[in-house]
């Protein structure tokens, strides 16, 4: 155990703070952190499949076969190299017990600009009410990591999973655009989720420079 703690992989899991390439903090069993490369697939894998494309709407190069999913969602967590370095702030969702990535949550900008969140649970994790898990990391990676006092959610009116899950995450629903158009291009009608915080912080993990927080947000130290 004290060897593994000085390979790459082991440093990776020992995380216990945000660094210069990555985010990471804990919620009951899970580990909610930036994604190594290894683990984007995994993520990936983990939306590719027909139930979660109904609601995801993927273009083809981001969809895994289905002949190599079950390879990915093996994929031991902190396996790979480097971290990911994607525009939107991903974390990729492990559980601890069973050392399996269960899912992936972002903060990404929005249609109108805004930060959003959004997610979604590897096959064998959906039906156990771990979507409220998922969306309540989604709120705290916003206000408790990037500096954000208000994250926004939108689902498509018949993804009832999702909206229980959002609510159940403490997010209320506000107007927005009633329709949404899927990266494919498919467009969806809309339902529109807000959490706001009356303070943010922003820790020393990875930012983004297609959001502003607020010039008074508390910095970590």
């Amino acid at each position: 155990m004290l060897l593994a703690r000085f390979t790459r992989r082991g440093r990776r899991m020992a995380m216990r703070d945000c660094d210069g390439p990555a985010h990471v903090f804990r919620s009951g069993s899970f580990l909610f952190r930036t994604p190594t490369q290894a683990e984007c697939w995994a993520g990936n894998a983990a939306g590719s499949d027909p139930e979660a494309q109904r609601w995801l709407g993927w273009l083809p190069p981001s969809i895994v076969a289905a002949e190599f999913r079950d390879h990915y969602l093996r994929v031991v967590p902190g396996s790979g190299i480097g971290f990911s370095g994607s525009e939107a702030v991903d974390l990729v969702m492990i559980d601890l017990a069973a050392n399996r990535c269960a899912g992936l949550v972002s903060v990404h900008q929005g249609a109108g600009g805004s930060p959003e969140t959004g997610g979604y649970l590897a096959p064998a994790y959906r039906g156990r009410g771990l979507g409220r898990e998922l969306f309540a990391a989604g709120i705290r990676l916003g206000h408790e990591h990037l500096g954000l006092t208000r994250v926004r959610a939108g689902v498509e009116v018949g993804n009832f999973a999702s909206i229980r899950s959002l609510e159940a995450a403490g997010m209320a629903q506000v107007d927005g655009p009633p329709l949404h158009t899927l990266p494919n291009g498919e467009k969806i009608v809309s339902l529109w989720y807000q959490h706001d915080s009356p303070s943010a912080r922003r820790c020393t993990g990875p930012q983004r420079t297609w959001y502003t927080a607020p010039s008074d947000v508390a910095l970590p130290g």
